[in-house]
């Protein structure tokens, strides 16, 4: 095996696509900017990076996309409340 392995995890799996990584995570119904999970979800952050990990070892083909749903993530989101100046 030459290069380096590689996942990417995304949120927008069409857009990503285009860029032909060479396997994805997508978890399902996460928001820009929380490829992660939320902020203050520690437990959850850790799981989708394991994921992501373990694609590594996982015979998957080329520019494959794997989606996990994560129903902790929750429906719900709540933008982080931004403090007005002045």
């Amino acid at each position: 095996m030459k290069g380096v392995p590689t996942v990417l995890i995304t949120v927008s799996p069409e857009v990503s696509a285009q860029m032909r990584p060479p396997r994805t995570l997508y978890p399902k119904g996460f928001k820009i900017g929380n490829s992660l999970g939320r902020p203050g979800m520690r437990e959850l952050q850790k799981q989708v990076l394991r994921d992501a990990l373990n694609l590594l070892a996982q015979d998957t083909r080329p520019g494959e996309t794997i989606t996990i749903e994560y129903p902790e993530y929750g429906e719900q989101f709540e933008p982080p409340q931004v403090k007005k100046l002045g």
